[in-house]
Order: C-alpha cells, then sequence, then structure tokens
C-alpha cells in the first residue's frame, strides 16, 4: 500500500501530521492488506464491530475506495427490521454509517449515498423501537447513546441516568470512556437546558480527570482500552492529554504493522492517530 493521504477530516483530523505518525499508519494499513490476501474467505464473516472500525480507518486515512468495500460487506449484514445483531452490533453500524454520510455529503467521492442513508434510518428506527431494552446493560445503553448522538437524536433522560446512577462498578478506564464519549456526544448537540448542560459538563470534567490519573507509563494496560482514552480525550478537546500517550501508541505497534497482532486493535489504533 502506497503512503497515507491525509483525509480531507470529517471529524477534525488535522491536515498535517508527524512523519512518524504516517509511517505508524502506513505500517498498520499495510497488515490489514497482508491479513486479509493471507487469509482466504474470512471478508464476509468479519464482525460488525471489526466492519465499522476498518471502514471508519480507511475513510479518515482518505481510502474511500477500499472503506466502501468495507462498507459494502457491512450493508449486506443488516437485517429486514433494520438490525446489525443485538443493540450493541447495530448502534455501531449507526455511527458507522453517519460518519460515513457525513463524508460522502462533504466531500467528492463517485459514491452513492441513498443506500447508506436508508439503511441507517432503518437501524435507527430499530434501535427506536427497542428503547425499553436500552439500559439492561451498561455497554449497549453507551454505544446507543452514542449512535443516536451520532444520528443527530437528542436523548435526555438516558444521558442524566448515566450521571445520576453513577457507581464504583463503572470504574474502568475502557467503560469510563465510553460513558464520557457518548455524553459528550449528547453535549455537542447543544439541546440540554443550562442546569443539565452543567452536570454533565461537571461528570465529564470528573471523569477526564480520572482517567489522566489511570494512566500509568503513558497507557492504559491494553491497547485497545488506551485506544477508547484517547478517542474520547480527542473527542472533549482534552487534545494535550491525548497527544502525551501517542508516543506509547506508536511504540507498541509490532514490526508488521499491527497492534497486537489483531484486526480490531489494529483499526482503533489507526482511528486514534
Amino acid at each position: 500500500m502506497t503512503s497515507c493521504k491525509i483525509a480531507h477530516s470529517f471529524q477534525a483530523v488535522p491536515l498535517a501530521l508527524p512523519a512518524e505518525i504516517i509511517k505508524a499508519a502506513d505500517a498498520g494499513f499495510s497488515w490489514i492488506a497482508d491479513y486479509f490476501s493471507n487469509t482466504k474467505g474470512i471478508f464476509s464473516t468479519i464482525a460488525v464491530k471489526d466492519l465499522t472500525n476498518l471502514t471508519l480507518s480507511h475513510f479518515y486515512w482518505n481510502y474511500p475506495q477500499i472503506g466502501f468495500l468495507y462498507l459494502q460487506t457491512l450493508l449486506l449484514k443488516q437485517e429486514e427490521n433494520g438490525s446489525f445483531g443485538d443493540l450493541r452490533e447495530t448502534s455501531r453500524a449507526v455511527s458507522c454509517l453517519s460518519a460515513v454520510y457525513s463524508y460522502l455529503e462533504s466531500y467528492s467521492s463517485g459514491l452513492d449515498s441513498s443506500d447508506l442513508s436508508a439503511a441507517r434510518a432503518k437501524a435507527v428506527q430499530h434501535l427506536l423501537a427497542r428503547r425499553s431494552g436500552w439500559d439492561e446493560n451498561l455497554y449497549d445503553t453507551v454505544y446507543v447513546l452514542s449512535a443516536l448522538a451520532d444520528a443527530g437524536i437528542f436523548e435526555e433522560e438516558l444521558s442524566l441516568d448515566l450521571c445520576e446512577n453513577d457507581n464504583p462498578d463503572r470504574h474502568h478506564p475502557g467503560t469510563t470512556a465510553l460513558i464520557v464519549a457518548a455524553l459528550q456526544k449528547q453535549k455537542n448537540l447543544g439541546k440540554f437546558n443550562e442546569a443539565a448542560d452543567f452536570m454533565i459538563f461537571e461528570f465529564i470534567s470528573k471523569k477526564l480527570s480520572y482517567l489522566t490519573s489511570a494512566r500509568k507509563d503513558g497507557f492504559w494496560k491494553y491497547a485497545a482500552t488506551s485506544n477508547l482514552v484517547l478517542q474520547a480525550f480527542f473527542l472533549c478537546n482534552q487534545k494535550h492529554a491525548a497527544i502525551e500517550s501517542l508516543p506509547w501508541l506508536i511504540s507498541s505497534q509490532k514490526e508488521n504493522g499491527s497492534w497486537e497482532n489483531d484486526l480490531n486493535t489494529t483499526s482503533l489504533s489507526l482511528l486514534t492517530l
């Protein structure tokens, strides 16, 4: 794979990046290409989670044609009722479709957005129809909340519930990062009243302080967890805190270009970079 072009940002990706980041990204994408070249017949069996991260990483780094191949595979996984599987996987798909749709609206790519728009609408309707199950599992809750925000849907009750019902069981860096990201996305919609907005601001600030204090030697124990935390920092405009850990992220890349020889962790790392 040739050297990466810097993405025309649809989520505020810098237009100029240090050479070591571009080199790491080149190696990561090359590993992904080799992974599929050496693993025959597996492409159509990739999990929704992996497909969404693969799709977004390729669009972010300005490989829309390759990203579209992953996107097409993702769309084939949608069921007649709009679902992409369980609540969590459907939410991941909605977030991915929303981001790519924004890209297609903003930049001339030669890709048709009509199927994408229809698939997203059906998936969102499926999430809304399953509202009674949103709070049965914390991870389902945060992924649904994040997906709704990505689709431009304000969800006040679920957001405030996350703040008001905080408990020690949630105090894991990865879990905290997902909660912070979902709340920040809802906050960015600008629809909370002043009191609620301030409460969420204070909650996010408290959790960001916790995440900073939980960092050990530049990371949070696992690469996947570290990526979730760094992405939450960037989303909350805590760029300095995130950039401090980028040297660790780059140094943890294996010689073959992957992170942990894992497809999802490598895609997550590319998204962070």
